[in-house]
């Protein structure tokens, strides 16, 4: 009895998957029909896969089938680019499974035309990636269109020599001859395609993820810590990291990309709201288990003293001189780095020197030095100490205490400041691994400080024309291991004031969560590291590079130079959207598609006025002005 009511329910579940309606891109006989028609169903062609969504949001549809990874050209991003699109926006997916269909691209004619009289192929341009190469051998010219089978239709009803590449059913549907069986450049060539459901009313079965960042390390690694297919998108100026990811959960994407500003949105999730994802908690399995703090799978961590805070998107630059010479020198110091936008104060009271008769700080009272100059232009201060003795006073008076590259593995010191009771600043060791800088943070953060920033200063190579090398990578390739902000250090990566620049915009690029920089008004008679301190000046030219925000206390001259300089930033950035968007604007007149789209362009102004709260007016004005701009560019007629 109970046997013949599955069988029933079987059989009641097939009969209603035969009257599902399942969409597809394309006309008869393309991939994306036998796709739709994989796990029975009704297939429904639709003109392009902007409509096809919008057919599935709005109920026309029960299914939608969209290809996401072919065999010889990767990700198809014709169809992933307006998903994530449809997926931002807030429609709610859930991947109901996964159909891979063979691929044999057929060179298709009307009948009698000899394949030395075929000068050009119609294709969809998915399909003409995959057969690049052996249409260039062969001469012939690939001419885009919307669909494989729809390029069928066009070579049937154009009296030419013309060829379509497209399936072989696709080809004797509209009565054409096939020339080649498969001008693919990659034998077993296939297309995956993914099914997809409204997720109010249907479980996923397939994990697919969505994340996008505007940090460029969120991807690092991915695919070899989840074993996930990554299907990277072209991305934006705001994101310009945007994949799909196949075969990872999302809790496990953002546990294991704790950078600024990363949004995952899964549709391998049945509940509606799956695109907030809830960050794993505390007592998640960390990454490196002999590290359960510092590895631990967790949110980023913030380290935040009064109005310095790093970690989770935001970023700080630390600045001031090597050695604490003078009250004075720190006051004149701090006030100018202070007026560029610098969000603390860093000097050194005791000075770890290789040399034992070089100067080795004035101690204690430069400590109070330091304080007060910190105290009168707002900045909390950041200074080292070198042994267990020096915590407890030090730690009474400074905001952040500082660990150095020598006393890295210093385990007696590392435990004395977990007990301190204030944040931690530890740098790298010149010859150490990433694994043995994250195992030194295990020792502060065992001892119970939770607060702990990671320094990249330069490790120890052969290279002698710097005083360190800037491990970039590692600073990469400690990010997915760790939820602790990492900062860089390139005055002591480099050793000479002319590369600091450099480094320093490499590290704040690469997504350092901030930077520490040595600035000094007299180089020349600095008491130590003198090469590699930034004069001032240099120094406000750095912050206008990292878009630190100016006081009113900068000399005139140099407000306007900060301005001048945006100004100039801004003119570039409208150039590069004009020249993309005219490039937009050709590739939709070569698919017989309209240049204008209403719905992107409230899209676009949902975008400008996200970057200004409060100022619609504003972000209006600025999108009518670029909209007047592409239309001048591209000749466009309003009417």
């Amino acid at each position: 009895m109970v046997l013949r009511e599955l069988e029933d329910r079987q059989d009641a579940e097939r009969a209603k998957d035969t009257d599902l309606k399942v969409g597809y891109q394309g006309e008869l006989g393309a991939y994306g029909e036998v796709a739709a028609a994989a796990n029975g169903g009704i297939p429904q062609g639709f003109a392009s896969f902007e409509k096809l969504l919008e057919a599935l949001r709005d109920g026309e549809i029960d299914e939608a089938v969209l290809p996401i990874e072919n065999a010889v050209v990767g990700a198809i991003t014709e169809a992933l680019e307006p998903l994530a699109d449809f997926v931002c926006a807030g429609m709610e997916l859930a991947a109901v499974s996964l159909t891979s269909v063979p691929v044999r691209l057929s060179l298709a004619v009307l009948p009698g035309t000899p394949i030395a009289a075929v000068k050009r192929a119609w294709s969809h341009p998915a399909a003409l990636r995959q057969c690049t190469h052996r249409l260039a051998q062969m001469g012939i010219e690939r001419v885009v269109c919307y669909d494989t089978a729809g390029a069928a239709q066009i070579v049937a009803h154009d009296a030419s020599t013309d060829a379509a590449v497209c399936s072989r059913r696709a080809a004797e549907r509209n009565g054409l001859e096939v020339l080649i069986d498969d001008v693919s450049d990659k034998e077993q060539n296939g297309t995956r395609f993914v099914h997809l459901r409204m997720a109010d009313h249907a479980r996923a079965q397939v994990s697919l993820a969505f994340l996008r960042t505007s940090n460029m390390s969120a991807t690092g690694r991915l695919d070899v810590l989840t074993g996930a297919t990554l299907l990277p998108l072209a991305g934006s100026t705001e994101h310009p990291v945007r994949i799909w990811v196949l075969g990872a959960d999302a809790a496990r994407l953002q546990a294991l990309a704790p950078v600024r500003d990363v949004q995952v949105i899964s549709l391998g999730q049945p509940a509606a709201h799956a695109a907030k994802v809830t960050p794993p908690k505390q007592g998640t399995e960390p990454v490196v288990k002999s590290l359960p703090h510092a590895t631990a799978r967790k949110a980023p961590t913030v380290v935040e003293v009064g109005p310095f805070r790093v970690g989770a998107g935001a970023r700080a630059v630390i600045a001031g001189p090597c050695s604490v010479e003078s009250a004075e020198q720190v006051m004149r110091i701090a006030r100018e780095v202070a007026s560029c936008g610098a969000t603390a104060l860093r000097g050194g009271i005791f000075k770890p020197r290789t040399n034992p008769y070089a100067f080795q700080g004035h101690g204690l009272e430069a400590l109070d030095w330091l304080v007060a100059a910190g105290k009168a232009n707002g900045l909390p201060v950041v200074t080292e100490v070198m042994a267990v003795d020096q915590v407890k006073p030090v730690a009474e008076k400074a905001d952040v205490l500082q660990i150095g590259a020598r006393n890295m593995q210093n385990f007696d010191l590392l435990r004395a400041v977990g007990r301190a009771g204030r944040p931690v600043l530890l740098k790298r060791g010149a010859g150490s691994t990433v694994d043995e800088w994250l195992g030194a943070a295990e020792y502060v953060m065992a001892a119970g400080e939770p607060r702990l920033i990671l320094c990249e200063r330069g490790i120890r190579t052969f290279e002698t024309a710097t005083r360190n090398t800037l491990d970039v990578g590692g600073m990469l390739a400690a990010r997915p291991l760790t939820h602790l902000p990492i900062i860089a250090d390139p005055s002591h990566a480099a050793g000479r004031a002319d590369l600091v620049e450099g480094l320093a915009r490499a590290a704040w690029s690469a997504g350092a969560d901030g930077l520490i920089v040595e600035v000094h008004d007299d180089p020349a008679r600095a008491l130590s590291d003198a090469e590699q301190a930034l004069v001032p000046a240099r120094f406000a030219e750095l912050a206008r590079n990292l878009a630190l925000h100016p006081d009113a206390r900068l000399p005139l001259a140099q407000l306007r130079a900060w301005v001048d300089a945006i100004d100039h930033d801004l003119g570039v950035l409208v150039q590069r959207r004009l020249e993309v968007a005219k490039v937009i604007g050709d590739s939709k007149r070569q698919t017989g598609r309209a240049v204008l789209d209403p719905r992107r362009e409230a899209a676009v102004r949902r975008t400008y006025l996200e970057a200004l709260p409060g100022s619609k007016v504003l972000a209006d004005k600025l999108v009518d002005l670029l909209l007047e701009a592409a239309k001048a560019q591209q000749s466009i007629d309003e009417d």
